[in-house]
Formats: structure tokens, sequence, C-alpha cells
């Protein structure tokens, strides 16, 4: 099943996320077949992250993010809607701020 995490994140910005708590989630993923950090969606104006996961329960994306230090406030069953016509983005086009894709170029 699909949840977000939400996470009011005072000052987070997406070089820190990335830096920080991105890799993190994605290692608690790799430790726990039974939870995949799926992505995020930053909201910087408003200190909020909504971190994706897929799980088989809220209280397993609620484990990991306390274990990855991660601000999760509440966990929310979720519903993907892709686009009707396919044009969704795909992975290697997801939309991020330039000083972020820079910074993976230069990994």
């Amino acid at each position: 099943m699909l949840y977000t995490a939400k996470c009011y994140w005072p000052g987070i910005d997406a070089v820190e996320f990335d830096r920080v708590a991105s890799s993190r989630l994605s290692r608690r993923s790799t430790e726990s077949p039974s939870i995949v950090y799926r992505g995020a969606l930053l909201f910087p104006d408003d200190d909020l992250v909504l971190c994706l996961f897929g799980a088989a329960s809220r209280a397993a994306v609620k484990q990991a993010a306390e274990r990855a230090r991660v601000p999760c406030e509440r966990v929310i069953a979720s519903i993907w809607l892709p686009a009707p016509d396919g044009a969704g983005i795909d992975a290697h086009e997801a939309l991020e701020p330039d000083d972020v894709r820079s910074q993976r170029r230069n990994q």
C-alpha cells in the first residue's frame, strides 16, 4: 500500500533534504524489504515535506521515519493517480531544483 508521511520541517531545503533525509530513508528501505521509500515532495515556503512509501502498514512508515530522524507528524494512506494521457513524469525527468540536479551530476 502507498503511504505519505507528512513532515513539518522548518528550514529544510532541497539540498539539505537530499543530503540528510533522502539517503537515510533509502538506506532504511534496503534494510527492510517490507518498506520502500519512493521519494518526496518538498514545499519549502510551508516548511513541509511529503515522503512517499510503499509499506504494509502506517506503523512501519512511522518507525522508518523515526529511525531516519525525519520529523513525521502523520502517516496518511494514499492513492497514486497517474496522468490519464500517460504523460506522467518518469524518474529520469523528475522536476527538481537546479542546485539538487547539479549536485547529482557531480557525484
